[in-house]
Formats: structure tokens, C-alpha cells, sequence
């Protein structure tokens, strides 16, 4: 199917009207008086401005004639935003985004909940608070038990069973190492300004600091893809998710927009399940907003399943300067209704079909199965290809 772009009204009628006056105008009436002249104009002026609104507003969707659309450029520069020198370790990296505010944070609020637990309740056993070296050493520790996984956490200690030596008992003690997991925090549980409605409240300080070091360190490249992501969890937890068709299937789902080409995060929002007990209308759509929100007016592309694409949402978020595109659920709202835009199209393999209206552009596309895509700056008129794997 091939298709070109038309920049006419879609007329191949040249008509030239110079020095030809219509009737209408050789009989065209005007007031003597200053004040009807007056009158008569702000009323066309009136009619004008509100043409002038309406002016490109289509209501249905066209299947030939088709205006063509141009990707805007990325407004922002990508790549790093702070030198990293070419020699530096991993350790280096991690300390970029781990900053000494993180640390210190951690290191307070376990020493300061410490207290508190213990003015409360008073034991015997011994504490003494913990140091900002202690406190990577225990964080090294996590991030090791979860490379090298044993059936439970005092395994790493043990050291009669030749199968389970390691190298734990002399980086820390296992009773050291317990004292600090237990009194672990991130937040005063007693600072009177918390918002203790927010389900996440004693980790959000930690998470938006993190998140501004993910936004501060590197600008992505333009390109960016929207969808769920599964944090592995099987313990207690009141918005625990649950997902059979996820690989990890149990667990804390975070909504997610990263690099298409990297995979780097550059916004993230955590699920805190229902609000008051009620599901929230429009979730997809507000998700891709707020997390799109850092680069309105910059001409960033966003790409999303048919969880997320909408009519709504991409005529939203080209008003407000985001490019985005996405597979497009059958049953949504405002589509076109055409039979051979549809999934009843009856397309050969490979074969398609385009429409557009005013921004928008969905095509049907038929793959193994029926393809629906819509976009907010693809041109119609443009054609690209695919490679296949066939066979591995």
C-alpha cells in the first residue's frame, strides 16, 4: 500500500481570481454611519477569531490527503552531566549516585530509632551507634547476599560446614550485622510534619533523593519507554502485586520510564495499591504524565503498551510538548471506527492500513496478529522497515 502526503487542501482545482470581482462584492452594502461601519466590523472580527479557533479541529479521521508530520528534536542534551574520569571504579560510579547525604541519612535515623526503641523498651544486650564505615560495610554485605544466595542469612556466618565458608565473618560479625538489620531506618518516625497517609512515608525522603541523583547524573538521549517493573517480594505487605504473566510474579511494582536504549532510569514512581479502598480512574493516563512531567515543552518521545495509550493521553501530552507512540487497545475510547481500521480488517500478512486526525496517526497493521499503533508526531505518509528473525 503506498501513500504520499499531500500539502494542498486536497483540491486539484487551480482557480485564479485576480482582478474578478463576485457579485457579492460588487453588491456588498456599507453603512454610511461611522458607528454602524464600527459595529459591522467588530462583528466579522468576532466571526474571524472564532473560525480561527475551530481552524484545523477535526472531528473525523481521514484516510487519504494526508498532512504530513515531522519528529521535533530533542531539546535537552544527552549524555552525561557530570565528568567521570576514564580510570574510575565501579565504587567510584556507585558513589556518585550513593552521595554522603544518603549515607548520613541512613547512619542518623538508625542511630536516632535505635534510641528511641531502646528508651522504650530496655534490654540488655549491648548497643553502641553505628559509624558511616560500618554502615557500607553492612550495605556491601546486602548487596553480596544478593549475588551469593544461602538458604538463610546466618549461613553467611557459618563456619564448621565446609560448604558455606566464606569471607563475611571478617569483613563483620554476625551479631554486629543483626543489630544494625534491626534498628535499620530512613525517616524520624516521630518528626510531627509527616505525612503518615502516604503508604511509603518512611522510605520517601530516601527514594526522592535517589531519584534526583538519577536525574542529576545523566540525560537521556530523547528516547524513552514507559511500563511496570516488579521488585521481588514475598513478605507482608499491604500493596504487594501480584502478576502471572511477569517473570518475577510476586512482589512491589513500580511504574517506570527509562532510556530505550540503555535501560537507564530517569523517573520512577512506586504502586501503593487502591486509594481509600477504591480504584483510581484514569491511572494510566496520570502515571504517563507524571512521569513525563520533568520534560514537558522538550520534545521528548515516549514510547508505552496498549496498557497506556489513549486518544486522551496523546493529544494531552502533545499540548503539553511530549512526543509519544504506543500499541493501542481495540476497545479504546475514539478511535477510528471504520471496518478496515479495525481488527475485522481482513489484512494480508504485512499489509496495513493509516489514518489520521489532526495530530494523531493510528495505523492497523497485520503481523502474525492485528497490529494497532497510535502516535502524536509520526508522519502517516513515511514507510520504514523491519528486520525478521526467521528461524532463530
Amino acid at each position: 500500500m503506498d501513500m504520499h502526503g499531500f500539502d494542498s487542501d486536497g483540491s486539484d482545482i487551480d482557480l485564479n481570481f485576480e482582478g474578478f470581482e463576485s457579485e457579492e462584492e460588487e453588491n456588498e452594502f456599507v453603512p454610511d454611519d461611522p458607528l454602524e461601519r464600527a459595529q459591522q466590523c467588530d462583528f466579522l472580527d468576532t466571526e474571524e477569531e472564532e473560525e480561527d479557533e475551530f481552524r484545523g479541529f477535526q472531528v473525523d479521521w481521514r484516510t487519504d490527503n494526508y498532512l504530513r508530520r515531522h519528529t521535533k528534536p530533542f531539546s535537552r542534551t544527552p549524555g552525561v552531566k557530570q565528568p567521570i574520569p576514564l580510570d574510575a571504579s565501579p565504587l567510584d560510579v556507585f558513589s556518585l549516585i550513593f552521595t554522603d547525604e544518603l549515607w548520613d541519612t541512613l547512619v542518623t535515623e538508625t542511630n536516632r530509632y535505635a534510641e528511641q526503641v531502646r528508651a522504650q523498651t530496655p534490654t540488655t544486650s549491648k548497643w553502641t551507634p553505628v559509624s558511616k564505615t560500618e554502615m557500607r560495610t553492612f550495605l556491601g554485605l546486602c548487596l553480596c547476599f544478593g549475588i551469593l544466595k544461602l538458604p538463610a542469612r546466618r549461613d553467611y556466618w557459618r563456619q564448621t560446614k565446609w560448604l558455606y565458608q566464606t569471607s563475611v565473618p571478617r569483613a563483620m560479625s554476625r551479631d554486629r550485622f543483626d543489630m544494625i538489620w534491626r534498628y535499620l531506618h530512613l525517616q524520624d518516625n516521630l518528626d510531627p510534619a509527616l505525612d503518615k497517609s502516604d503508604k511509603l512515608w518512611k522510605i520517601r525522603r530516601f527514594m526522592d533523593l535517589l531519584l534526583l541523583q538519577f536525574q542529576a547524573l545523566y540525560e537521556v538521549n530523547g528516547y524513552v519507554s514507559v511500563d511496570e517493573s516488579m521488585v521481588k517480594y514475598k513478605g507482608r505487605l499491604a500493596f504487594r502485586q501480584y502478576l502471572p504473566m511477569k517473570p518475577v510474579k510476586w512482589g512491589i511494582k513500580v511504574w517506570v520510564m527509562a532510556e530505550s536504549q540503555t535501560g537507564y532510569v530517569n523517573n520512577f514512581q512506586v504502586y501503593t495499591g487502591a486509594i481509600a479502598g477504591k480504584t483510581e480512574t484514569g491511572l494510566a493516563h496520570r502515571i504517563v504524565s507524571d512521569l513525563a512531567t520533568p520534560y514537558f515543552d522538550s520534545n521528548l518521545c515516549v514510547y508505552m503498551d496498549n496498557f497506556y495509550t489513549s486518544v486522551k493521553l496523546l493529544l494531552d501530552l502533545h499540548h503539553r510538548g511530549v512526543q509519544a507512540c504506543g500499541t493501542v487497545h481495540a476497545g479504546r475510547k475514539d478511535l477510528p471506527k471504520n471496518k478496515e481500521l479495525t481488527k475485522k480488517a481482513g489484512l494480508n500478512k504485512h499489509a496495513f492500513n493509516v489514518a489520521q486526525q489532526d495530530d494523531l496517526t493510528f495505523c492497523v497493521w497485520q503481523d502474525t496478529k492485528t497490529v494497532m499503533v497510535l502516535s502524536n508526531f509520526h508522519d502517516p505518509t513515511a514507510h520504514g522497515s523491519v528486520k525478521r528473525r526467521t528461524g532463530g
